[in-house]
């Protein structure tokens, strides 16, 4: 009942990862104009959300902070500003909205080239892979290549795109503050490669194992007279069994190094945000101030 290839896992690393990852966007370069709606409601809501924060700063200095009774100037600035972040909400929601779209008809395309692939494979492919490995390429993995597209892509473009944003306005308002920052985010960097590295062996892990254990299953249902008529019942349960807790175990390692970034990320901000109030507060106390 087992295949040449059983120990084979679902996980594969692409031989180039650039020319894989090219390969995929194109998928979405299909449909050039939404495409181009998407790029156009990204840059809008990132220049609104820095362009927001900045106006802000203006409000506090100099309606709050200056004690300015100008009720009327403070309402004018508080109005534009709630447009500004409007406009941020709708351009955000557009480009979530075509993103969707645009990777939902992307891997609909995807899927069908996999199936006419698989159509013109030979018959050894089938006898060296398990079918639960095959059935993982049309769905798990498919459905992760669904949500890199829907929301990676944009979270990348969008990161990039803050944190120029956001390095040239802290640079305009206060270079000595800008360093403190500029440090921590360099700490930052060097935690995520470090935990994000262990994490990311551990779901290439979870990954084979999973593919193991769906072509496990699929074996076994597709042979349960042969198990049933030669009453190997009980190895089946017990390969069964092990298939089960790799994946647990590679999903528990996987999840623990992931769900241990986060705080230690949180941590790490708030200790920059003490930073930076107290070395802000020094500053203004000896009156050196920013732009």
């Amino acid at each position: 009942m087992p295949g040449p290839m059983r120990g084979r896992g679902g996980f594969a690393k692409p031989k180039d990862l650039k020319k894989t990852a090219l390969r995929l966007l194109g998928y979405l370069t299909q449909s050039p104009l939404p495409l181009l709606l998407v790029l156009l409601c990204l840059v809008t809501s990132v220049a609104t959300n820095i362009g927001g924060t900045y106006m802000l700063r203006g409000i506090i200095n100099n309606f709050i902070w200056s004690g300015c009774t100008d009720f009327a100037g403070l309402a004018q600035a508080v109005l534009v500003l709630v447009v500004v972040y409007v406009a941020g909400c709708a351009a955000a929601y557009g480009q979530s909205a075509v993103m969707v779209r645009l990777a939902q008809r992307g891997v609909n395309r995807l899927r069908k080239d996999l199936f006419d692939k698989l159509q013109a494979l030979p018959l050894s492919y089938f006898d060296q892979h398990p079918h639960g490995e095959l059935m993982s390429r049309f769905t798990n993995d498919a459905d992760n290549v669904q949500m890199a597209l829907e929301q990676s892509v944009v979270s990348l473009c969008s990161s990039v795109l803050m944190f120029a944003g956001l390095v040239s306005m802290m640079l305009f308002i206060n270079w000595k503050l800008f360093l403190v920052t500029a440090l921590l985010l360099a700490v930052t960097i060097v935690l995520f490669k470090t935990l994000g590295g262990r994490s990311r062996k551990f779901y290439r892990a979870q990954q084979s194992a999973l593919g193991n254990m769906n072509g496990e299953i699929q074996e076994i249902v597709e042979g349960l007279k042969v198990v049933k008529a030669f009453t190997h019942e009980e190895q089946a349960k017990a390969g069964f069994d092990a298939h089960n807790e790799a994946l647990c175990d590679a999903m528990t390692k996987a999840n623990t190094y992931a769900n241990i970034l986060m705080p230690a990320v949180m941590s790490l901000g708030n200790l920059q945000y003490a930073l930076i109030a107290l070395l802000g507060g020094a500053l203004a106390i000896n009156g050196i101030g920013g732009t």
